[in-house]
């Protein structure tokens, strides 16, 4: 590393380490506030668990529709108004801010990273994720909701839910600022005949729109009176039960335990790796996996299977001769953080993803692949973040990113949309502290390597245009360490590429399936409601059985919606056995 590029690490990681204790001073600011000034009383209407975007959707609609008592339980701690500026959002990653999961050693995929493990970061903070993700707001392809409710509910009222989401929940807007790059692969696009769109789902390409407030970071948890509703630094230990009625829950508070009980019900919004977890340590998961543990079954249901999420690779994929991306100078550059905090203006606000469109590998009218457009590459920091977030190992940094810092990096990143590979979180001890196993079995379905062997084509594809050739674009022609034996850019090279440059957009879903209850795959019913047991809900990225078609933050918005609607608002006090029947008659009494 040159001289220039070793001040370049140095000036660049003491940004980080002072971030790094910028947080420890938030986190701990909070945590002793938790101590000596709030109370949680012994009873409410219902509790919900986790203040991400479901539980805080939730927890606005029924602190503004319904005269419930309720308190919201949140294992992280708050916020504050310098972590919600959008271009911090990376430094997140690993810091306290996050539950700093990552995932088993995989069989298909992440062999360029530390141990063959992909890191997963999730936010354990007041607002989950979204205090974490690039803030694009997609609503993705309307009948693959009607479908997961299985004709209960039609696209026209899953629009609508949308838009009350959209109108009085999340404050959405175009990007403030954006990189060359930007419009230059709207171009690309153009050239190549596809169309510019909006929120309406087709194949096209678009400028994201985010969820922002005056360039401002804006969560769900944004809309909610954090100081009445939330208790942070709170860990939930399990669910407790009557027979098979959910009473409440036990916490974990400063290291002694609690118990609160709930009136009406206990409401899961923990995410997709947390929800299943407490499940599992409260008796309601596959019986042979409990069992091992030594653990009483409530319930055995498939708690913790069908685990998804959206990947992609192509990391310092497409280089560039001239500057035409944000760098990480620009981020640290006083004029601009100037810029931010008076203003709300300025490279401050970038999100990340300045363009996203959607492709077809087919040619076919329903896109398989989804291209997220960065102005920034992994080696932009000169390794001082980026590369630890993505879990980059020594071998690969040295033999092919820390190459191209004599180049200009941005990122058109394919990513596949609906992946048939399917994995599974399970505890692997009764100790709540511990992390469960994570293993997504990335790329293990042959099919997915094809899909995004063919988005990389696409992406060389792009590179060819007029439009990014003029700009002088051109593909990295470094063979990835690990893959030399293959010829560059053939099938066979990109195969072992995705298998070595396996990267995840932090979508995790489909842990606690919603489905039929007569399903074998399915963990709660179309009304959110626990199969087998009583008072016991989940909603949030753990009960969408596939993957949506983009962004999963507005999709768990809306189903956090529809789930107040269901089992909040109207509440319908059916009682039947969980079978057909049951699903019968409670669209019999919605629709009366």
């Amino acid at each position: 590393m040159s001289t220039f590029y070793l001040f370049q690490f140095f000036l660049f990681s003491a940004c980080v380490h002072i971030f790094t204790l910028f947080t420890y001073l938030v986190y701990y600011s909070d945590l002793f506030a938790t101590s000596y000034l709030r109370e949680i009383e012994p009873e409410y209407d219902y509790i919900i668990v986790g203040c991400g975007t479901a539980g805080s959707v939730i927890a606005h609609r029924l602190a503004t529709e319904t005269n419930y008592t309720f308190i919201v339980l949140e294992a992280g701690s708050r916020s504050h108004d310098l972590l919600e500026a959008p271009v911090l959002g990376p430094f997140m990653h690993g810091s306290v801010f996050d539950w700093q999961y990552q995932t088993v050693p995989q069989e298909h995929a992440c062999f360029g990273m530390k141990d063959k493990k992909c890191k997963l970061a999730q936010g354990k903070i007041i607002g989950g994720s979204s205090k974490l993700n690039n803030m694009i707001h997609i609503r993705g392809n309307l009948s693959h909701y009607s479908q997961w409710f299985h004709g209960k509910y039609d696209e026209k009222y899953i629009k609508k839910q949308f838009e009350l989401i959209e109108n009085n929940v999340l404050h959405l807007s175009d990007i403030q600022y954006q990189s060359e790059l930007s419009e230059t692969v709207l171009k690309a696009a153009k050239e190549l005949g596809y169309e510019n769109i909006d929120l309406d789902f087709k194949l096209g390409f678009m400028k994201t729109i985010v969820s922002q407030k005056n360039g401002k970071r804006w969560s769900t948890s944004d809309k909610l009176d954090i100081s009445k509703y939330v208790i942070s630094n709170v860990m939930v230990e399990k669910v407790i039960f009557d027979g098979n009625t959910a009473k409440g829950v036990i916490i974990i508070m400063l290291n002694k335990k609690h118990t609160i009980f709930a009136r009406k019900g206990v409401i899961l919004s923990a995410g997709a790796i947390n929800t299943p977890k407490i499940l599992q340590l409260s008796g309601i998961g596959p019986k042979n996996l409990l069992e091992s543990l030594g653990m009483p079954v409530v319930k055995n249901l498939p708690v913790g299977c069908n685990l998804q999420d959206h990947i992609g690779s192509g990391l310092d994929f497409v280089l560039f001769n001239n500057s035409i991306s944000i760098s990480a100078m620009d981020m640290i550059n006083p004029i601009h953080v100037l810029q931010y905090l008076l203003n709300g203006k300025g490279p401050w606000t970038t999100p990340g993803c300045e363009v996203i469109g959607f492709l077809s590998t087919k040619n076919k009218p329903e896109p398989d692949i989804l291209f997220m457009v960065l102005p920034v590459g992994i080696s932009s920091d000169r390794g001082s973040l980026l590369k630890n977030n993505v879990n980059i190992d020594n071998e690969a940094w040295s033999k092919y990113f820390s190459k191209t810092f004599d180049k200009y990096t941005g990122t058109i990143m394919p990513i596949i949309l609906h992946p048939k590979s399917k994995g599974v979180v399970f505890i692997n001890s009764t100790n709540p502290n511990d992390p469960p196993l994570i293993d997504p079995k990335y790329l293990s379905h042959k099919k997915d390597r094809e899909t995004l062997i063919n988005g990389l084509k696409l992406v060389m594809k792009f590179v060819n245009t007029n439009a990014i050739q003029n700009i002088g674009g051109f593909i990295n022609p470094i063979h990835y360490p690990g893959c030399e034996q293959f010829e560059i850019f053939t099938d066979s090279y990109f195969d072992c590429y995705i298998k070595h440059l396996t990267l995840t957009s932090y979508h995790p879903i489909g842990t606690c399936s919603m489905g039929l209850p007569t399903s074998k795959n399915s963990v709660v019913d179309t009304s959110f409601r626990v199969l087998g047991v009583n008072r016991l809900y989940v909603a949030d990225a753990s009960v969408l059985p596939t993957m949506p078609s983009g962004n999963i933050n507005a999709a768990v918005a809306m189903m956090a919606s529809v789930f107040f609607e269901t089992s909040i608002k109207n509440n319908v006090p059916v009682s039947c056995d969980n079978n057909l029947l049951y699903e019968y008659l409670f669209q019999v009494c919605l629709s009366s």
